[in-house]
């Protein structure tokens, strides 16, 4: 036996699913903004790293120098440089 289905009961039926609808594609959005947060965070962490590989090759290159006070002097302000470039970098990233 077919069930013959009233029209308030479709109306019913279409509301349901027109919820769910909207339920969803709310849900999506949410994902796909976690989605960007994560893709972000990834990108924060890679240049995190490259800057401490970056230091790890001064502090190598530091310790490879001559124990002379002109080149300590200059290494140190070298340092300094490296460390104000990749701060302006955090500020920048920081801003977007």
């Amino acid at each position: 036996m077919k069930h013959q289905y009233t029209l308030d009961e479709i109306k019913l039926k279409v509301a349901k699913l027109l919820l769910e609808l909207d339920s969803r594609k709310i849900r999506e959005e949410e994902l796909k903004k976690n989605n960007l947060e994560l893709k972000n965070s990834i990108e924060n962490q890679k240049n995190t790293i490259i800057r401490l590989e970056e230091r790890n090759k001064i502090v190598k290159l530091a310790e490879s120098l001559s124990n002379s006070k002109s080149d300590i002097q200059e290494l140190k302000k070298k340092v300094n440089e490296y460390i104000n470039e990749i701060d302006e970098c955090i500020r920048l990233l920081s801003d977007r």
